[in-house]
């Protein structure tokens, strides 16, 4: 059992090296912000949703 576990494991261990390296997060360098939508809670637009750029 434990001379299958083993490669197994390596196996496991590497691929989940590679799935990780490809993996990117929010925005990358040089890509524009999209329009998103905010409720403001204070200040003079209080209570009102807002588009931002």
């Amino acid at each position: 059992m434990r001379r299958f576990c083993a490669p197994v494991l390596a196996l496991l261990i590497a691929t989940a090296g590679l799935m990780a390296a490809e993996l990117k997060s929010g925005l990358q360098p040089g890509d524009p912000a999209g329009v998103f939508n905010v409720r403001d809670v204070t200040g003079p637009n209080k209570d009102k949703t807002l588009c931002y750029r």
